[in-house]
């Protein structure tokens, strides 16, 4: 049975765009002191903030420390390296009274790789535009890459990591770090890949994954014909698909995995289809009952 994907895209978006979207977004606080300015995550409470560090072009920029109050009270303080009003750099990040983050951050976002992975990890873009979205949550930034983690000597093989639903690379990486480790150690590399959005394996992103792939084999000498490819929640769907793919018709793919892995991605999509339909028909009748 082919299910109608418009139709199945349309009611993905109606329940998950929303919610994401927020969670993806930041909100600028000015300090009314300094007028420097620092991005704080939309999920969080904090309502205004003190920045006690040196700017550079209205943004916190170097060391120091924010302190993030709401409704009057201290409910989160940042104490590092900032850049363009961000995390970016070694600190310490304590928020919602007891909970710490500390280590390395990038861009705002926690990436926490030992030093010796860290000074192996690379940063490729290969696009400075997305226009099909295909990486969200990244800051309102519209650059297309991937990460490299390269170990040092002959590379055995790669290992292609795909995000979760709106997960960064650098979460990616981080809740991967003793898996980047042994991977590491064993001369394997591990690309993270800057794609987190849609439902299907479109084309277009199809052909990003092979622009990807084929940029990192040039640039790293990789083993074309030892990469293993996985990933979680829709990342392990587009890797099964495009494992499928590529050895039901290899011209599309520009590597043929010897190996894949899904962890919780959902491949029964007619089920998927259902459940949102029948949550569209509650809320439909909902409405028309408060109509009538």
């Amino acid at each position: 049975m082919k299910l109608p994907l418009l139709s199945l895209a349309f009611l993905f978006f109606i329940f998950t765009s929303y919610s994401f979207s927020q969670d993806s977004q930041e909100q600028i606080h000015t300090d009314v002191h300094s007028g420097c300015k620092v991005f704080i995550k939309h999920t969080f409470t904090e309502d205004s903030i003190i920045w006690n560090g040196a700017c550079k072009e209205g943004f916190a920029n170097g060391h120091g420390t924010v302190i993030g109050f709401t409704n009057g009270k201290t409910s989160s303080k940042y104490i590092g390296v900032m850049k363009n009003g961000k995390p970016n750099g070694l600190g310490v990040y304590t928020f919602w009274g007891d909970r710490k983050l500390e280590g390395n951050f990038v861009n705002g976002e926690p990436l926490f790789l030992k030093n010796e992975l860290l000074n192996h990890l690379h940063r490729n873009v290969v696009s400075e535009t997305d226009t099909t979205e295909a990486y969200y949550g990244d800051n309102n930034q519209k650059q297309l890459y991937y990460h490299a983690l390269i170990p040092g000597g002959k590379i055995k093989g790669t290992v292609v990591l795909m995000p979760g639903t709106w997960e960064t690379t650098e979460h990616l990486l981080s809740s991967m770090s003793s898996f980047c480790e042994l991977a590491y150690k064993n001369q394997i590399a591990v690309l993270a890949l800057s794609i987190n959005q849609r439902l299907t394996l479109t084309d277009e992103t199809i052909q990003l994954m092979n622009v990807m792939f084929a940029d990192a084999i040039k640039k790293y000498s990789l083993p074309k014909n030892k990469f293993i490819i996985g990933g979680f929640s829709m990342g392990g769907i587009f890797s099964l698909r495009y494992t499928e793919l590529a050895k039901q018709d290899s011209i599309k793919t520009y590597i043929n995995p010897i190996a894949v892995f899904s962890c919780d991605g959902p491949c029964d999509l007619k089920n998927i289809y259902n459940s949102f339909k029948r949550k569209i028909n509650k809320i439909l009748d909902k409405t028309n009952q408060h109509m009538e």
